[in-house]
């Protein structure tokens, strides 16, 4: 009976693709977002309506900006609008109180302050972005519609700000109440797909001494850093995200670090000093899956096995080399199984409570254009609406602001201003539709919800797919401003009109600002993150550098991320490979001189290894004339050999700071050409 059925399922499941065959190019999980969407705007709006509020619109407009897939999304940005929206009350209360009756200084203070909120919000990510900008568009939409009335700036505010948190209510019952998709289980599937490449590349790099190349190893870093965006709607869940959200950053950080491991492997792979046994006891050692301990433990591990089948064999630094970053690597795998099990079962683990932080590389070029966009783009809006000199100007300005504030932190303005120039039309002729076709047949509140059940529809599935994002915003938060929906509709078309016709203008001066006023250069966005790479290690060749950890890696590989973006965005051609090979072996060195200056430190400490490490630490520091290799040769020499005789933990420091002053010779060997021909460095002519 149950194969019968699911047959029966099977076929109606085929007949339908067979008659509708788009449904399978639909997002996943459109039905319900748009559903629990629709449920949230039913919910306020009944709500607003029947607590009389003044601008019930405002409840629709929050609920649709609200509107994401995800259970942690709208709590997480529904906290951070209602932050946003406080900062930009207060905002446009002072900036009425001071400059109420001086037009010019009082859109000179808006738009300095637009500008100020694009720079942060460009440097911020996520919602907390999204908060920034708000403060800064909350301004437009109530301390400039009240230009020419500042007396309502104190009543306008407090009835927008009850209206938001209406709207806030109403999403965060409807996700709480209808089971929607919990953000943290996304973040885990998507850390569990990153597995398979990562292990995959480990594997490469541990028994066979592959190198795939810095690019592919950038990208699949590049989607690990990806997954910071479900991280921050994590923690807002109320199911132990805080400590879900720290494993699933301990695990993102251990992906980094294996990758950083594999790729010195492979790169370091095929010298001929590193001896068969050993190759014999990393590979060894990478195939015992059940071993868990740490990156001592593996190091003693492999040292036995080595012993095991050479008695009296002392690794040489290549060899060194070779132990200690397969020891990490190896450690590193065990850390992100427990990072995973942590954010699966959300239950503390006692060896790994650290908190880990997840840094990012913020561009401050883009966030500075974004902001001188934003100034110029609101001035040049100002000087239009001031030269026509039509009263209902000002809702057009604010318009504007908030767009081009919302553009800010987009890589792409011009998409962002053709969503505003298609959905803006779009809603404004499905609100004419529904305003005087529609809603002239009923008036009460469930008839009001079955008419707004279409365009939800259309609105949610436009949001969920990335092509028609910008549209889909566009068409579905400005709907309700557009329809003017009230406590008491207005069915006149004079009004409804001379209302829109400025909503139309401002998609047009969004429109002609996002795409003429300073486009984003991809060749000026990629200088200036090699820029930031360059001064990344040139501060740790001087002994000023992040000091070897999650920070510092999770950091460098956000600047390659960032910089293979902007590559990517321009003509493929071999000297773009090239330049990123270069600047990948920037980061390479940079991270070598980190380890190996924190493996001197650790070194000090034992009296042993005090002298070399000493040692170490002058010629980890370096300077002009560039004769770099000869003081870590001297510096290498210095190091006692791991010995079996001595004891595990400074055999261990041993061939530690061997392998950091190793990777640090070699990395120099590898970058020094480049250096010189990019002109970081210069040799001096002696005399």
């Amino acid at each position: 009976m149950a194969g019968i059925q699911a047959s029966h399922m099977q076929r109606i499941h085929d007949g339908t693709r067979a008659l509708l065959p788009w449904l399978d190019r639909l997002p996943p999980g459109w039905i319900g977002f748009s559903l629990r969407t629709w449920c949230a705007l039913v919910l306020g709006l009944a709500t607003a309506f029947w607590l009389q509020l003044d601008n019930p619109l405002l409840v629709g407009v929050t609920v649709m900006i609200l509107a994401q897939p995800l259970r942690g999304q709208a709590l997480s940005k529904a906290f951070y609008r209602l932050l946003g929206t406080l900062v930009g009350m207060g905002v446009s209360i002072v900036l009425v109180a001071v400059w109420n009756q001086q037009r010019g200084p009082f859109l000179g203070g808006v738009a300095l302050w637009l500008a100020a909120c694009a720079f942060v919000g460009s440097l911020e990510r996520d919602f907390r972005s999204y908060a920034a900008l708000l403060s800064g568009y909350t301004v437009a939409l109530v301390a400039v519609n009240c230009i020419d009335t500042p007396q309502n700036v104190f009543n306008i505010a407090v009835s927008r700000a009850s209206a938001i948190t209406l709207g806030v209510f109403a999403v965060a019952v409807v996700n709480i109440l209808s089971g929607s998709p919990a953000a943290w289980r996304g973040l885990a599937d998507g850390l569990k797909q990153l597995t398979r490449p990562i292990s995959e590349t480990a594997r490469a790099a541990l028994q066979h001494g592959q190198d795939r190349g810095a690019q592919a190893d950038i990208r699949l870093g590049a989607r690990v850093l990806a997954l910071t965006t479900p991280l921050s709607y994590a923690r807002t869940e109320l199911e132990r995200g805080g400590l879900r959200a720290n494993g699933a950053r301990l695990a993102m950080a251990c992906m980094l670090a294996v990758l950083d491991c594999a790729r010195g492997l492979g790169r370091h792979a095929g010298h001929d000093g590193i001896a068969p046994v050993v190759e014999d006891a990393i590979a060894r050692t990478a195939r015992q899956t059940d071993l868990r301990t740490d990156q001592v433990g593996f190091t003693l591990h492999m040292l036995d096995m080595i012993r095991a089948t050479q008695p009296g064999h002392i690794p040489n630094p290549d060899e060194a080399f070779a132990i200690e970053r397969a020891a990490c690597m190896l450690a590193a795998r065990t850390r992100l199984h427990a990072g995973q099990d942590m954010l699966a079962e959300g239950k503390p683990h006692p060896e790994f409570s650290q908190t880990i932080n997840i840094a990012v590389q913020p561009n401050y070029m883009l966030a500075f254009t974004g902001a001188l966009r934003v100034l110029v783009g609101f001035s040049f809006a100002a000087g239009v609406c001031v030269m026509t000199g039509l009263p209902g100007a000002t809702v057009a300005l604010a318009q504007t602001a908030l767009t081009l504030t919302l553009a800010a932190t987009n890589v792409d303005t011009a998409r962002f201003g053709m969503g505003a120039v298609i959905g803006m039309p779009c809603s404004v002729l499905a609100a004419a539709v529904l305003n005087f076709f529609v809603l002239l047949h009923g008036a009460d509140m469930p008839f009001l919800a079955l008419t707004l059940l279409p365009q939800t529809f259309i609105a949610c599935l436009l949001l969920m797919r990335p092509s028609t994002a910008a549209i889909g915003f566009n068409y579905g938060v400005f709907f309700f401003a557009i329809l003017g929906l009230d406590n008491h509709q207005s069915y006149n078309p004079t009004e409804f009109l001379n209302r829109n016709i400025f909503y139309l203008l401002a998609a047009l001066l969004a429109f002609i600002i996002l795409v003429l006023l300073f486009p984003p250069s991809a060749r000026r966005q990629r200088f200036w993150m090699g820029a930031s790479i360059v001064r990344a290690l040139e501060r740790q060749m001087a002994g000023r550098g992040a000091a070897d950890g999650p920070t510092r890696l999770t950091r460098a590989y956000d600047r390659l991320a960032q910089m293979q973006f902007w590559t990517d965005r321009l003509p493929a051609t071999a000297s773009h490979a090239r330049q990123m090979e270069s600047f990948a072996t920037f980061a390479e060195l940079e991270g070598a001189l980190a380890r190996a200056r924190l493996y001197a430190l650790q070194a000090q400490k034992n009296p042993l290894l005090r002298p070399a490490a000493e040692l170490a630490l002058r010629a980890l520091v370096l300077r002009a004339p560039w004769t770099v290799t000869a003081p870590l040769q001297q510096a290498l020499d210095a190091v006692p050999a791991p010995a079996a005789q001595l004891p595990p933990q400074t055999q261990v420091a041993a061939i530690n700071l061997l392998a950091g002053l190793n990777a640090v010779l070699r990395g120099w060997q590898a970058a020094a050409p480049r250096l010189r021909h990019y002109g970081i460095i210069r040799t001096r002519k002696a005399g």
